[in-house]
């Protein structure tokens, strides 16, 4: 009677989407014995997918690449890490791999990226690396002994690299008293242009903190640290972000901590753009409402904040959670190992998705599975999309989903996808997942300036804008440039008035909520 019971309440939360969904791979990462690192289109993507200006999708992968990075696998060269681009059909090219210098054994320009990219508004590519650079000490070396605590990158869509700053971790370099090091998260662009991010380790110079730091970097490489997270000094603050942050609606930003916090197993906290961190929930060991947050928050439509943890909660592996802006905290699922399950062990975030839902990945699916993709809604029902097949999709997904602007659900695996005509397993895998969502809908959170006579170039920021078709200044239409995945630099027409900026992609329309004035 029981069993009848919870299966009745089982199947009321926890919905199997109709046959029609499709999981396909669209490029397995495959070895190759004759080339100078054995993965030439890289290898182990753990971060994940963004959807470039030009409609492309682009990545980072941990190895691979054409730079020759050492191995501590015997008789293997691993890669120094790679960017690849991706189209929607699966054609995979290297925009850049990561060199390696075997005189000096130095990869200078950083090696073994974890995290996204992110497109700027001037069209470059920017990220991070967990290792490498020149700025080397005792304090980061890899195993095979390449010194370096990790790069921030500008990566042009040419393939040029720019070194933006090198980590020296705790111990600091130059100027810096101290630095962080290892940076596993994505960055992100605030209001003002600068890029902000964090690094899972180093700050402190005494040694006596390393727990991590958030910092911020213009555009052209002027650096500076705006925290050092202190939680291992039973101080109440995290520590070792893994995850990037996010820039909220109101200005601020958001981001997550694995440990630390009042009862030290991960935090939820909010900066302000000066660097004032508050911690605004903390998680404890065996917590009900979920422990050791990993992914990155992701804001919904409704205001809210939502994020996962990898533990804790009813059953010990994860849960969902949503808190708001100032704070308040509510636990919307526990995952659970029961066959047939939406999965357990999230690693990455959410995304809010066209139909209002969120989505997410799980490293394990059902009992133990090779990962699984679900949907749930904003009050807490999960539904289970797909579940990975290691010979066939890859499994194992660190990164977060996106939806590309044809609606789909794109997503990396960091492990297998299939074996390659060598009869050697892939490493790794992109695939996607067509659910018949509409594509996702444009968004104008701010532009500037607010006001200009006809020809002031006005940037409208934080679409998306991909594949965009139309921008009107009060139903004028004005000529645009889509410079970056969430930038447009629209030209005010002759004979616009004043009123809202609309915006049209294959998604729809959207409108500002703001007027522009239109000056003499």
């Amino acid at each position: 009677m029981l069993a009848a019971i919870w299966a009745a309440v089982w199947f009321a939360f926890v919905q199997v989407r109709p046959a029609h969904a499709q999981l396909n791979e669209l490029y397995g990462f495959q070895y190759n014995s004759t080339t100078t690192s054995n993965y030439p289109d890289g290898e182990t993507p753990m971060a994940e997918l963004i959807q470039g200006a030009d409609g492309n999708y682009y990545t980072t992968t941990n190895g691979g690449g054409t730079g020759g990075c050492p191995s501590t696998v015997e008789g293997t060269t691993e890669g120094c890490g790679a960017v690849v681009k991706i189209t929607s059909t699966g054609g995979v090219s290297v925009v850049y791999s990561f060199p390696y210098d075997s005189t000096t054994n130095r990869a200078a320009n950083g090696l073994g990226p974890q995290a996204g990219l992110v497109q700027g508004p001037d069209g470059n590519f920017y990220g991070v690396t967990t290792a490498g650079g020149t700025e080397g000490t005792s304090f980061c070396t890899t195993a095979v002994g390449i010194t370096g605590c990790g790069t921030i990158f500008k990566l042009t869509p040419a393939g040029k690299v720019t070194v933006l700053h090198d980590f020296c971790g705790p111990n600091g370099c130059g100027s810096l008293a101290t630095d962080g090091a290892v940076a596993m998260g994505r960055l992100v662009i605030g209001s003002n242009g600068y890029l902000y991010g964090t690094t899972e380790s180093g700050g402190f110079a005494e040694g006596l903190y390393n727990q991590g730091t958030i910092f911020r970097i213009s555009r052209s490489g002027t650096y500076e640290i705006l925290h050092l997270f202190t939680g291992a000094a039973n101080t109440g603050d995290g520590e070792n972000p893994t995850a990037g942050l996010t820039f909220a609606a109101n200005g601020d930003f958001y981001g997550t901590t694995e440990f630390g916090g009042a009862s030290g197993f991960g935090t939820v906290f909010k900066m302000t753009p000066a660097g004032t961190v508050t911690v605004l929930h903390s998680f404890a060991e065996g917590d009900p409402d979920g422990q050791q947050p990993m992914g990155a928050l992701v804001q919904a439509s409704d205001g809210n904040l939502y994020g996962t943890c990898y533990a804790g909660g009813a059953n010990n592996v994860g849960t969902v959670f949503r808190i708001s802006t100032s704070g308040t905290f509510q636990k919307l699922y526990d995952f659970t190992q029961a066959t047939g399950s939406v999965g357990n062990l999230p690693r990455a975030g959410l995304i809010q998705a066209s139909d209002g839902n969120l989505y997410g990945t799980a490293w394990e699916s059902g009992d133990g599975g090779p990962g699984s993709i679900y949907q749930i809604t904003t009050a807490g029902a999960a539904t289970l999309e797909a579940t990975f097949n290691p010979s066939s999709t890859g499994f194992a997904p660190l990164g977060a989903l996106v939806q590309g602007d044809d609606g789909r659900l794109y997503v990396t695996l960091s492990y297998n996808g299939g074996f390659n005509s060598s009869d050697v397993q892939d490493q790794g895998a992109i695939s996607v997942l067509n659910l018949d969502l509409a594509p996702p809908l444009p968004a104008i959170v701010s532009f500037s300036p607010t006001s200009g006579a006809a020809g002031t170039k006005v940037k409208l920021e934080f679409g998306p804008y991909i594949g965009a078709t139309s921008v009107t200044f009060n139903g004028t239409s004005a000529k645009y440039v889509v410079e970056g995945s969430e930038f447009i630099t629209a030209t005010v027409p002759s004979g616009a008035t004043s009123g809202p900026i609309s915006v049209t992609t294959p998604g729809g329309t959207s409108t500002s909520t703001k007027s522009f004035t239109v000056l003499p």
